[in-house]
């Protein structure tokens, strides 16, 4: 195919201007028809994943590619994210085909959901699909079961909140358990076993989901899933079967994120806003504390502002930030109340607790914060800022060094003797002053300092036995 197409275009001089423009677009068009884009859905399901997911869907629909070959190697993620790749490949007018890959990899929880909606899911060896249980937002685990009555007695009514949580989660596994339902059917899969990954969140490995018939195929690499598309027409969600042809090699094409995307995505991590909330924190704090850095003030200022744009991204819990709050309040308490450590104590754990419950929404684990890394960083960063609350109480508490106030109550040596109304001198602090006095001082002794008027100081003599 490509020895044809460099062939035509070696032949394009002779020809007129309009049939090498027009030849030059029928091969491109018919070497886009035959392309695979590959698109890597290789992570956590948030906002800027989705978004990145459906552009890529998009561009290949655009440049009339002939199979979007979707790798997935995800944990799941956001329902609403989700959806929006569902939607993306349902109206896709070229075949998807979801790839579980490499080894180790697994479409869970919303990575089923997406998997299930393709044209064809393919699977390498040594991986998994499944555990598709919808997970509560709240901080408290909402129980999926009635309880059990106790021997003997009769049922025990539930409190109102947990029946109302319960309802709640029911009415959302079924919902979402039709929807795995109605896709597999849809797809000529097993619908029992794609249903029960909701309701029991059930985990299959590659041979138990083929055996299943939750998958087509079993392959080592991407030859083998295209080499199963040449071969078999595809069932597209509308019922209608469409051959897919490819050439032998296929030429895949990579869309990757755009470098925005790539940014964003970073800011979506919760571990790298967590930090950066408490960077630009310390960094704002150090800029009030010592105005004229400038450094410190413009780094605080900027994370602040990566944080802020990674709101939007994570499901910020405010009880959380609040608490967050709550331990920087304490901290500063701590230095201006005596009390023995205990509002220190306190403010870290405000901070811990607080820190972890920030994101305790996210539905898995990769989205939410981890305690290896929150209690590091609470602990150094709880460290660093009753250190610099100190500095800062200290530095309150010493005495002015400068100006008028360093030169009141120091002592001098008369070098020159003082003849009121006349002027004498003495040395003081390695300089000569000017100095005048109520009453006359001999040279040799040595006065203090009352005030200073100008370049001229008041000065009185020691009491007897003063140093």
């Amino acid at each position: 195919m490509k020895f044809r197409r460099y062939r035509a275009l070696a032949l394009m001089p002779r020809m007129s201007p309009f049939l090498a423009v027009l030849m030059a677009v029928l091969l491109g068009q018919a070497a886009g028809a035959q392309d695979v884009f590959r698109v890597d859905l290789n992570q956590p399901i948030e906002p800027i994943t989705a978004e990145y997911v459906v552009q890529a869907i998009e561009a290949a629909n655009a440049r009339k590619g002939a199979l979007v070959l979707l790798d997935i190697d995800t944990p799941g993620g956001y329902v609403t994210s989700v959806e929006k790749i569902q939607r993306a490949i349902l109206s896709s007018s070229i075949p998807v085909v979801a790839y579980v890959t490499p080894a180790g990899a697994r479409a869970a929880s919303g990575g089923a959901f997406v998997a299930m909606t393709c044209d064809l899911i393919a699977m390498a060896p040594g991986t998994t699909i499944g555990s598709a249980h919808p997970v509560s937002g709240l901080p408290i685990p909402i129980p999926s079961q009635p309880s059990q009555p106790s021997p003997g007695k009769g049922p025990k009514e539930p409190p109102a909140k947990a029946k109302e949580g319960d309802v709640g989660m029911e009415k959302l596994v079924n919902d979402l358990a039709a929807h795995m339902r109605s896709l597999a059917s849809n797809r000529g899969r097993n619908p029992e076993l794609a249903e029960q990954m909701v309701r029991e969140s059930i985990s299959l490995t590659e041979q138990e989901a083929l055996k299943g018939g939750v998958i087509e195929l079993v392959a080592k690499d991407e030859q083998e899933v295209l080499a199963y598309v040449r071969a078999h027409p595809l069932k597209r969600f509308d019922g209608q079967t469409q051959k897919v042809t490819l050439p032998t090699p296929a030429v895949v094409v990579d869309l990757p994120m755009t470098a925005r995307q790539r940014f964003l995505s970073a800011l979506a991590d919760p571990n790298l806003a967590y930090v950066l909330f408490l960077l630009g924190v310390l960094g704002l704090f150090v800029e009030f504390k010592s105005p004229g850095l400038m450094f410190p003030g413009i780094l605080g200022g900027i994370f602040l502002l990566l944080y802020l744009m990674s709101i939007p991204l994570l499901p910020v819990n405010v009880v959380g930030l609040l608490l967050v709050f709550l331990g920087l309040v304490f901290f500063i308490l701590e230095v201006k109340v005596v009390s023995y450590g205990m509002l220190a104590i306190g403010g870290l754990v405000s901070l811990v607790i607080g820190s972890l419950m920030m994101y305790d929404s996210a539905p898995i684990p990769e989205l939410r914060l981890s305690l290896v890394v929150i209690l590091p960083v609470a602990i150094a960063f709880s460290a660093i800022l009753v250190f610099l609350l100190t500095l800062a109480a200290r530095a309150f508490r010493e005495p002015v060094a400068t100006g008028d106030e360093a030169l009141v109550g120091q002592v001098a040596e008369v070098r020159e003797d003082i003849e009121p109304p006349r002027e004498g001198k003495v040395f003081l602090m390695g300089e000569y002053w000017n100095a005048t006095c109520d009453r006359p001082v001999k040279k040799g002794l040595n006065v203090k300092v009352a005030s200073r008027q100008g370049m001229v100081l008041k000065v009185v003599p020691l009491e007897e036995g003063e140093a």
